[in-house]
């Protein structure tokens, strides 16, 4: 057990009330699940010796590489509609040590980016929600690491529908025009959200960003990856 645990009081866990640090058991924690081999630029869970999937090879996306803590289903699921919907702020507090770890794990590889860019709210969304809910996943990589959180250069600036119920062209119509970006000082850049299906939202950021921009790289980290419908 670290330092920072040794300083955290033990609390219910949120999914069978059990004790626990962090609000998540130990025991439900060893239920979450991620697939070991997944496609390099998206992502998405692939079988074999593949390093990428055929909708990569296909059509490359347009951000370099993703990276992802969990599958999007069971427990996981339950937990981030509980965190995003529910105000249940102490379950982002949970994942945001997690998502710290795969950062690091990341940085480990020789990889290093000059600003991490969460995945811009619209004002209308932020105004139901309350909050940012990917800000609150980056409360302990901004506490802890020398990087830049930048909400500033990145804006939506369309209020889309949610993309969950669309089908693949839909979701690409609804989210084109989406994103304003103005020039940064960076080269490097990691795009953060708490969940990815089919990259859309992702690809027109990037998209956006690329060809507004200095950027010479887009990365994309995620708490979870869905498999699309």
């Amino acid at each position: 057990m670290d330092f920072y645990q040794r300083l955290i009081p033990k609390q219910s866990c949120v999914l069978c009330g059990e004790l626990a640090r962090l609000c998540v058991c130990p025991e439900c924690e060893f239920k979450f699940t991620n697939h070991l081999l997944r496609c390099r630029s998206c992502a998405h869970p692939i079988v074999g010796n593949l390093d990428f999937c055929g909708q990569c090879l296909a059509h490359a996306p347009k951000f370099n590489r993703a990276y992802t803590l969990y599958d999007y289903q069971g427990e996981i699921a339950r937990l981030i509609k509980a965190f995003k919907y529910n105000n249940q702020l102490c379950i982002g507090a949970y994942f945001a040590r997690q998502l710290h770890i795969l950062y690091r794990s990341i940085l480990k590889t020789g990889v290093n980016y000059d600003a991490i860019i969460p995945m811009p709210l619209s004002r209308q969304r932020l105004i139901e929600r309350g909050y940012n809910q990917v800000l609150e996943l980056l409360r302990v990589i901004a506490k802890h690491e020398r990087v830049v959180i930048d909400a500033q250069h990145c804006q939506r600036i369309k209020a889309t529908q949610p993309l969950s119920s669309l089908k693949l062209d839909q979701r690409k119509q609804e989210i084109m025009g989406a994103f304003v970006a103005s020039a940064m000082p960076y080269k490097n850049i990691l795009l953060v959200d708490d969940v990815m299906t089919t990259g859309t939202s992702f690809g027109e950021l990037a998209k956006t960003i690329l060809r507004n921009t200095g950027i010479k790289r887009c990365d994309v980290m995620v708490l979870a990856r869905a498999e699309a419908l």
